[in-house]
């Protein structure tokens, strides 16, 4: 890796640590099924972690150079409650704030994933011991893990699943990637979102691991929704001393994270993908959950090469 310029660092640094790759040998999993029991049950490494609040420099993260952005963006938050408006009204809007931000010729969202419920509760569900690992629990809880949604396998395993078939060919074409979208439905109070910067992180420290989506109508918990298919390979990160990670403190609805995902560019010139992870901040532990939508979405630039 070339030199990365050094920022001055904010104020606030929160002390914490982050659950990353366990091997399947030392207890970690090579599959799961998402949102099942087993899946919450799962074991990580953990390892102490320093996350560093962008807020004062917000200007300097960007999208295609440490793989993630703050962005201003208002929208109807009473949209949000029903699956039907968040597709025919934050969809469009979605598609028009990344085709601003980015220049791309095209945006297609992929689905959306909501994630309200509470992770403790979930913890303590799970340690049920009647509770079979193939059950499914229903609950979508902030993702306490390093990971990055697709690897380069799963995203076009995720393009070949969502994209229309007649557009696959000449999409294929050209340059294309997976961006989140990530908005908290109320103000972060607790759980909230970290991201590494994409120019720190190690091609040796990404594992797949492979995320089994449940059967379509099973659960009430959307991850059946994620994909039109049975699911996809995605990445996990091992801890390195030399990656550093970021969050933005006290999100408020009218923000988004863009979190780029995958980019078929590979010249350097751009960020590809970008790990994240909800952290724990102790001084926030004692209050509500948090509330969010993560947006998936394929952005194509029609008029470069793949």
């Amino acid at each position: 890796m070339g030199s990365i310029e050094t920022l001055d660092h904010p104020g606030k640094v929160v002390n914490t640590s982050l659950n990353y790759y366990l091997a399947p040998e030392d207890g970690g999993v090579s599959s799961y099924v998402t949102g099942s029991v087993a899946s919450y049950r799962r074991k990580f490494q953990e390892h102490p972690a320093q996350i560093h609040d962008i807020r004062g420099l917000e200007r300097d993260f960007m999208l295609e150079k440490q793989g993630f952005q703050l962005y201003h963006h208002q929208t109807d938050l009473d949209l949000f409650s029903d699956d039907e408006n968040i597709k025919r009204h934050i969809y469009p809007e979605v598609e028009k704030l990344l085709k601003q931000v980015t220049g791309a010729s095209r945006v297609y969202v992929i689905s959306h994933l909501k994630r309200c419920d509470n992770p403790e509760a979930t913890e303590k569900l799970v340690e049920d011991t009647s509770l079979r690992d193939a059950e499914q629990t229903h609950k979508v809880i902030p993702a306490r893990f390093a990971h990055i949604d697709q690897s380069d396998r799963g995203a076009l395993t995720t393009f070949v699943d969502n994209v229309p078939p007649e557009d696959i060919d000449r999409l294929l074409k050209s340059r294309w990637s997976i961006t989140n979208v990530w908005r908290p439905l109320k103000p972060v109070q607790k759980d909230p979102l970290a991201m590494c910067d994409s120019r720190t992180v190690d091609e040796a420290d990404l594992f797949p691991v492979t995320a089994v989506l449940p059967p379509k109508g099973s659960t009430t918990g959307g991850y059946d929704q994620v994909s039109k298919r049975s699911g996809f390979e995605l990445l996990q990160v091992r801890q390195n001393s030399r990656q550093t990670w970021y969050y933005a403190s006290d999100m408020t609805p009218e923000e988004v994270l863009l979190i780029k995902i995958f980019d078929t560019k590979k010249d350097g010139s751009v960020a590809r993908r970008t790990p994240h992870c909800a952290f724990i901040d102790p001084d926030l532990q004692q209050n509500r959950t948090r509330e969010s939508i993560e947006i998936r979405c394929f952005t194509f630039w029609e008029d470069q090469p793949a």
